[in-house]
């Protein structure tokens, strides 16, 4: 029987083979101790040969090991982290000032960081200078800023105050480091459950993804993924209470993303044995507080913060309604509007940005595809939580973003992962639609037409 207050013994630093049959939640017990004994008489009276490896795993401390385990998903996280800053600065500077570029970044090195200061980016920027505006609007506050969760202008607002950096700045260096630790444990992550091949196609799909960019602009996309996956691999190890943490960190940078929680429950309810025996019972309800509860204590925080300061508990939810007119609908009445769109062409209408919502819909249906095929082949707790966080995409009025609200969903690229691994043609495929795609919408962000 294994305690509940240690961790869950996993086979996490053993040498990774990809798993036939995971489509639950349930422990997998560690590979037996195979180890070769140390140098020395046998218990037979004979003497072992001596092995020279002997002594350097004797040596092998645990930061030894760690590192062995994440040395690799780290060099592939820093790699794809520098390359994405890259390629993605060097199409947006193109894209805002052309081929000039070069001559007035020398002039102003801040065009570097202000290119990418667009749309959102303003809000987290004065929800980090300024807060969250009151009962009465203040100096540099916005009314509608509390549709926005409060973590990341926090997180911005404290590297600002440790590096002295401006505000977008400090958004972007943010960013950066949440990415590489996102990128680092999806792949530990993955490696574990599928092996090393589906482990790097997942991050390959993450950094080609048409919106990539945003993972690196001062928007929470990257601080969410790194949260969420890291959710994930803690309660794997069997660490409730800090995946729990972690999830409502999630939620606090985006609302919606509370569903990390329920997917968490459903990870609990998958690892459960004889329920109608009162011990088993009671570890596993309070398994599902540890998992769920700092998720709704942060929520409640959140709405007890709004009825003081501002005097409505739902005015996160109020403001999406009242500015950005996105309400409750049934799903037909969404898909019914963004088809007549599309026989319309209204979608090929460059000169506004209802292009972008071309790419909301072809998004949200490859997310329903996903949700049903991530279910039943991969996780369940990842199809329930892709097909949740569809729900809550289609029931609403109309499709705002979400090809790039889709990143903060790794169980997604997962599954484009497997899709891909071991069939160069498929991947060459999605390469061919989403570079393109990736290239003109990083290119109408920074020229103020992405959206509205």
């Amino acid at each position: 029987m294994i305690s509940e207050t240690e961790p869950r013994p996993d086979a996490d630093d053993a040498v990774v083979a990809p798993v036939t049959n995971t489509n639950t939640d349930t422990d997998t017990a560690p590979a037996p101790d195979t180890a070769p004994a140390p140098d020395g008489p046998a218990t037979d009276g004979t003497t072992t040969a001596r092995r020279p490896h002997a002594h350097r795993a004797a040596r092998t401390g645990p930061v030894a090991e760690a590192w062995g385990a994440w040395r690799r998903p780290v060099v592939i996280a820093v790699a794809g982290t520098v390359l994405l800053r890259l390629v993605t600065e060097w199409i947006g500077l193109v894209g805002q000032f052309g081929v000039r570029f070069p001559h007035l970044v020398a002039r102003t090195p801040s065009l570097l960081t202000q290119v990418w200061g667009h749309w959102d980016a303003g809000y987290y920027a004065a929800l980090a200078e300024y807060g969250y505006a009151g009962r009465h609007v203040g100096p540099g506050q916005a009314a509608n800023a509390i549709a926005f969760a409060p973590l990341y202008p926090w997180g911005m607002k404290a590297v600002h105050a440790v590096t002295g950096l401006g505000y977008l700045a400090a958004g972007e260096l943010l960013s950066a480091l949440a990415l590489c630790v996102g990128l680092a444990v999806l792949v530990r992550l993955v490696e574990l459950e599928r092996g090393q091949a589906v482990a790097g196609a997942t991050v390959v799909m993450v950094l080609a993804w048409p919106t990539s960019f945003f993972l690196l602009a001062p928007y929470p996309e990257s601080l969410a993924l790194a949260l969420g996956v890291t959710a994930f691999l803690a309660v794997r190890r069997g660490w409730w209470l800090t995946g729990g943490i972690l999830a409502a960190g999630a939620a606090m940078t985006k609302y919606y993303l509370a569903l990390y929680a329920v997917a968490l429950a459903v990870v609990v309810w998958e690892r459960r044995r004889d329920v109608t025996l009162p011990p088993q019972w009671l570890r596993h309800a309070w398994r599902l507080v540890r998992v769920v509860g700092p998720t709704v204590a942060a929520i409640g925080a959140w709405m007890i913060y709004q009825q003081v300061h501002i005097g409505d508990a739902l005015a996160f939810e109020r403001a999406q309604s009242r500015y950005w007119h996105r309400d409750f609908a049934a799903p037909w009445t969404l898909f019914s509007s963004s088809v007549s769109d599309l026989v319309h062409w209204r979608f090929l209408d460059t000169s506004t940005a209802s292009v972008v919502e071309l790419f909301d819909f072809v998004t949200v249906i490859l997310l329903a595809v996903a949700a049903v095929w991530v279910f039943f082949g991969v996780r369940r707790s990842y199809g329930v939580f892709l097909a949740l966080c569809w729900c809550l995409f289609c029931f609403q009025t109309y499709l705002v973003s979400e090809v790039r609200e889709v990143l903060a969903l790794f169980p997604l690229f997962i599954a484009l992962g497997m899709w891909v691994t071991g069939h160069p043609w498929r991947e060459r495929v999605l390469f061919a639609l989403f570079l393109p795609c990736a290239y003109f919408l990083v290119t109408r962000y920074v020229q103020g037409a992405f959206a509205g």
